[in-house]
C-alpha cells in the first residue's frame, strides 16, 4: 500500500495520539479536526486522508492505527461509520452522526460529480456518486463486523439536515444495541462543530 503523505506526523510527542476520520466530501484538511484539537488538546491529533472506497479506506486507517496506536478514534458522517470498523479495540471510539446506511445519504446527495469541501492531498477536486459506489458500501457493511473499543460513544444531532432525525434515531438505536453510549445535541447539524467538540470533551471526562 502506498504510504500516506501525512505520515509526516510520526514525530515524538508527550501526548497520546488521537485519530480523526473525515467524511466523504472532506479531506485530511478538515476543520473538524481543528475543532476537536482545540477542545481535546490533551491529544496529538492525526488525520489520514481516505477515499470513497470503504475497503481501501479501512486498510489505510488500520495501517495508521498499527503505526500510531491512538488512544482515541473519532469520525464524522462516513468517518463515523468507518470508526465503527477500525481495528482499534484498545482505543476509545467516538462516532458523530455516523452514516450507517450511507446508501440513503448518497442517493439523497445525488448521482454524478460533486466537489470536495477541502483541498485533497492528491489534488483531486471532485468525487463521483454512482450505483457501483453505493453497492460497494452495502457490501462493505454486509461483510465486515464492527469492532468495539475500550469505550464507545455516539453523538447525534437532533437537527441533522443530511441524515434526518428519523434515520438518526434509527442509527442511534442500532449503535446502542452494539454497546455504544448514545448522546444527543441540539446545537449542531450534520457536521461536527465546536459545540459538538465541547460536548465530546465533557462526555470523555465522565466516568
Amino acid at each position: 500500500m502506498k504510504e500516506p503523505a501525512t505520515f509526516k506526523y510520526d514525530i515524538p510527542t508527550q501526548k497520546p495520539y488521537a485519530l480523526y476520520i473525515h467524511g466523504l466530501g472532506s479531506s485530511a484538511a478538515s476543520g473538524t479536526k481543528s475543532s476537536l484539537a482545540r477542545s481535546l488538546d490533551g491529544y496529538e491529533w492525526l488525520a489520514p486522508e481516505i477515499t470513497h472506497n470503504p475497503f481501501e479506506s479501512l486498510d489505510i486507517l488500520n495501517e495508521w492505527v498499527a503505526t500510531f496506536h491512538p488512544a482515541l478514534v473519532a469520525g464524522t458522517s462516513m468517518g463515523g461509520l468507518l470508526a465503527m470498523y477500525v481495528n482499534s479495540p484498545n482505543a476509545i471510539k467516538v462516532a458523530v452522526n455516523p452514516c450507517v446506511e450511507i446508501e440513503r445519504v448518497l442517493r439523497k446527495i445525488g448521482y454524478g460529480k460533486h466537489p470536495y469541501l477541502q483541498p485533497r492531498e492528491n489534488g483531486e477536486t471532485e468525487y463521483t456518486i454512482d450505483e457501483p459506489m453505493i453497492r460497494q458500501f452495502i457490501t462493505f457493511r454486509e461483510t465486515n463486523t464492527p469492532i468495539l473499543g475500550t469505550r464507545n460513544i455516539a453523538l447525534f444531532s437532533t437537527d441533522d439536515e443530511l441524515i434526518g432525525h428519523e434515520f438518526s434515531k434509527k442509527n442511534a438505536a442500532l449503535l446502542g444495541s452494539l454497546g455504544y453510549e448514545i448522546y444527543w445535541n441540539a446545537k449542531f447539524g450534520h457536521r461536527c462543530n465546536e459545540q459538538a467538540a465541547k460536548q465530546i470533551k465533557v462526555i470523555l471526562s465522565e466516568a
